[in-house]
């Protein structure tokens, strides 16, 4: 009776599963210290990327359940311009001349200090239950029949997390307010974790400073009318007053505010995922180098080439599946250790940032890891196609007297040239976050090349240990019969120099580049600003009174007022700089004589090269603006290298900002004290008056030195920056430890020649030597690789990161990079003691009866 053929790819199934079970797994067991040096990489690229995309998906998630409780059902987001908010009178207008509108809800989204902590404020009218059932069970949960909506002209309903109690009066943002209601059920949770004051309009206009205006306004759609058609009968009326977007649009102005964070680490983590990978490809190539007489007794049983070469993958993807897995949890761990340091995110987001890990997040690490252990296999389990039955009645070590196949290298070399070549192509001509796939390409690329380049590197090693006379020399005909263990071992090194050299000269470069482009921030002895030194001073609005006392206070030169707003472009969230002249500022550095002079006459307008870019003009183009005054028309009079901030800056004179974007007022003063005056009784004095003038809601005004402003950024660059670098540190230790393991299989794999070796009479000291002479031989020329590679990295990445931030690196050689270098060499040597001892303590005659 024949068998189906569905019968038979089953037992060709279980078949192969029990050779993996039988013989490579057992054989995993048996070199557990190798296993788990490739494990502990996998693992790590696998929790660096549910980390990478947890931390920023949680950011994400966090403002997008937000937006969803308090929007609903509404489809369409009239948004104001800046934070002056758009005219309440426009709310009537959609009403009577928008036919697709179900209802349209004005709405005030603000945040006041509560207990010296900000909460967020949200204000509407009688249509905001027709939003979404979550605000409307929230807003109408209290007692037995809802809130008295009369109660709603001097009182607030709060959630629980503020600590508020009913009937507690209180006064916020200068405004006496009584507590109607406390909201605390799983509905109101959704809400900013239960920490937000809800307001009726008119009260939270005046706890907003908004007069006769609100934030957004939201349109709820007749059944069967489309988000489009909805969309261009509310930009008919608002005719450029404000922005018609989606609701969503605030998630991704999330994503863009973090895109320099995010895009540094994601570029470590997929270097360190490449770096696994060749890890994985070490692992497997001696696998199948000390297993040949294995494979080779399976051949001779009938085995099969494609069969061998299938358990292997399957092996190889076990290792990445494992490693993949027990990476999510340290993932997590890591991505709730970094949101839990980010600062206050009621004001950096909007809303308090809890931890949310995206459904495909562990999907992403775990296929990645596969992807990358099974990719790496391919290339070693090649070597099996060279297995001879034969080969079963002859040592194993024998078999890795000889290089790959020659065609295998030449092949190896063409496509890890055309990676190289690749990755500089899609760094010099992708823009965005694309261009960081670069830095893995560039990474297997160079991996390939050395792999081609086999033959030269080992007999730079050979050449490098006859440097050692006599031990040396021996050392150097041991390292020409094992040419994949010392180019595995050479490799290893190089790993760890140009993760090191590469990654880290890049972010040094980054941070100088940023505090480049700051320049002109420190000129300024003082500034008056409305919020901290670590923050750009988007507001509120100064007392007027302020800079009057400044101005007559002795000692004081100069006062020069200005501003900063942001601005919705679209569903772009841009920063906009309002300058006087006198001010200093980058912008008025970087730009020419001629475009300054125009723009602060009110005749143009600078902007940052990512702004160019997005806004897709140049320098000599015009670029028309929606403000709540109407559409207005500037010329591009320069565009300037700056810090990529939301979606990018711009800066046009400050009375145009203050009407056309009706921001009448500073955000910050910059004061220049006069030659001789005593800077810290000048500080005293206005940090007095600033006390005496908080900003609206009893917001503190801060007064710091232009040098504390210039610390302070660089500061923020180096704290985006360290999750950075210590990701490259946690690649470079297990690099490292899969150096040192290396090393060590070295010897064991030798131990019978070494007994030999002993037998004839090499004294403990000459054995010692000869293994010291191997490893810092090799150590030699890892370094040179590394360096090589890791210079190269250097160059591509700091391409890379202009790419993504807007700002043009300037490459500069880091000595620290030299440190990198001396780190791994160090270890080689010392990583080469252990062995060198076990070596020297072998026992002769146990060692020369083991096969």
């Amino acid at each position: 009776m024949e068998r189906s053929t569905g019968d038979t790819d089953v037992s060709a199934l279980l078949a192969g599963l029990t050779r993996v079970r039988i013989f490579n797994l057992r054989e995993l067991v048996g070199h557990r210290l190798r296993v788990v040096t490739s494990l502990a990489v996998v693992l790590v690229s696998s929790a660096l990327l549910v980390a990478v995309l947890g931390t920023y998906g949680s950011m994400s998630e966090s403002v997008r359940a937000f937006n969803a409780a308090l929007s609903g059902d509404a489809t369409v987001e009239v948004a104001a311009i800046t934070d002056s908010g758009v005219d309440d009178d426009l709310v009537g207008e959609l009403r009577r001349e928008t036919p697709g509108a179900k209802a349209v809800v004005p709405l005030v989204r603000s945040t006041v200090i509560l207990n010296n902590h900000p909460a967020v404020l949200l204000g509407s009218d009688m249509y905001v239950t027709s939003l979404s059932s979550t605000l409307r069970d929230a807003i109408n949960s209290g007692g037995s029949g809802g809130i008295d909506t009369a109660q709603l002209d001097d009182g607030i309903v709060v959630g629980a997390a503020t600590g508020l109690h009913k009937g507690q009066q209180l006064t916020l943002s200068g405004v006496d307010v009584t507590v109607v209601e406390v909201i605390d059920d799983a509905a109101s949770q959704t809400l900013n974790g239960g920490r937000f004051v809800f307001a009726y309009l008119g009260l939270a206009q005046r706890l907003a400073g908004l007069n006769g205006a609100v934030d957004s306004i939201l349109i709820v759609p007749k059944p069967g009318v489309a988000q489009a058609d909805l969309s261009t009968q509310a930009a008919n009326v608002v005719g450029g007053r404000a922005t018609v977007v989606n609701p969503d649009f605030r998630v991704k102005q999330v994503e863009v505010a973090n895109s320099v964070t995010h895009d540094s680490t994601l570029l470590v983590s997929l270097v360190s995922l490449i770096i696994a990978a060749f890890l994985v490809f070490n692992t497997m190539n001696m696998a199948v180098a000390s297993r040949r007489q294995s494979l080779a007794l399976l051949r001779a049983l009938g085995a099969r080439r494609r069969h061998l070469v299938g358990d292997l993958l399957a092996e190889s993807a076990i290792l990445g599946l494992v490693g993949g897995i027990v990476g999510i949890p340290l993932g997590i761990l890591a991505g709730r250790w970094i949101i839990g340091r980010l600062p206050d995110a009621s004001e950096a987001v909007g809303v308090v940032v809890n931890y949310h890990l995206p459904a495909y997040a562990p999907v992403v690490a775990v296929l990645a890891c596969v992807a990358a252990c099974v990719g790496a296999t391919m290339l070693a389990a090649r070597s099996v196609f060279s297995v001879a039955p034969v080969e079963a009645m002859v040592p194993g070590e024998a078999a890795d007297a000889t290089p790959p196949a020659r065609r295998l290298l030449i092949a190896s070399g063409v496509v890890g040239v055309a990676l190289i070549v690749g990755a500089w192509v899609i760094a010099g001509t992708i823009d965005g976050r694309a261009a960081i796939l670069a830095g893995a390409v560039y990474s297997a690329g160079g991996i390939l090349l050395c792999f081609a380049l086999m033959v030269l590197l080992v007999r730079g090693v050979v050449v490098a240990s006859n440097w050692w006379r006599g031990p040396g020399r021996l050392a150097s005909v041991n390292s020409g019969r094992a040419p994949r263990r010392v180019w595995a071992t050479v490799m290893t090194v190089a790993v760890a120099i140009a993760v090191g050299v590469g990654i880290s000269g890049s972010l040094n470069n980054l941070i100088g580049s940023i505090s480049g482009s700051m320049e002109g921030l420190s000129d300024p002895d003082f500034y008056v600003s409305s919020r901290s030194a670590e923050s750009i001073p988007l507001g509120p609005i100064l007392a007027p009174e302020i800079k009057e006392q400044v101005s007559q206070l002795p000692g004081v030169k100069k006062v020069v007022g200005g501003q900063w707003a942001t601005v919705n472009i679209g569903d772009a969230r841009v920063l906009l700089q309002g300058l006087e002249p006198g001010a200093s500022a980058p912008f008025i550095k970087k730009s020419s004589d001629d475009a300054v002079r125009q723009t602060l006459a009110g005749n143009g307008i600078l902007l940052s090269k990512v702004l160019a870019r997005a806004l897709g003009v140049t320098t000599g183009d015009t670029v028309r603006l929606a403000t709540p005054t109407g559409y207005h028309e500037l010329v591009v009079r320069d565009t300037v290298n700056y810090v990529a901030i939301d979606s990018g800056t711009g800066a046009v004179s400050n009375t145009l900002l203050r009407e056309w974007f009706l921001r009448d007022g500073n955000t910050y003063l910059q004061v220049t004290a006069e030659p001789g005056a005593d800077q810290a009784q000048l500080r005293g004095e206005l940090s007095a008056i600033a006390a005496a003038h908080p900003g609206l809601g009893d917001r503190p005004v801060q007064v710091y030195t232009g040098v504390e402003a210039l610390d302070a950024t660089k500061k923020s660059a180096e704290q985006a920056g360290a999750f950075t670098v210590a990701i490259q540190w946690i690649v470079a230790g297990a690099a490292a430890i899969a150096l040192l393991n290396t090393l060590l299989l070295s010897v064991l794999e030798r131990r019978r020649e070494l007994a030999v070796l002993r037998a004839m009479g090499a004294s403990r000291r000459f054995i010692s030597r000869m293994v010291l002479a191997e490893a810092a031989s090799i150590a030699l020329v890892g370094a040179a690789v590394g360096l090589l590679l890791g210079s190269g990295l250097h160059l591509l990445a700091d391409r890379i990161l202009t790419k993504t931030t807007s700002i043009d690196i300037a490459y500069a050689p880091q000595w620290s990079a030299f440190g990198y270098v001396a780190v791994p060499v160090v270890l080689c040597l010392v990583g080469a003691l252990v062995p060198a001892m076990r070596a020297s303590r072998m026992n002769i005659s146990a060692s020369l009866v083991e096969e």
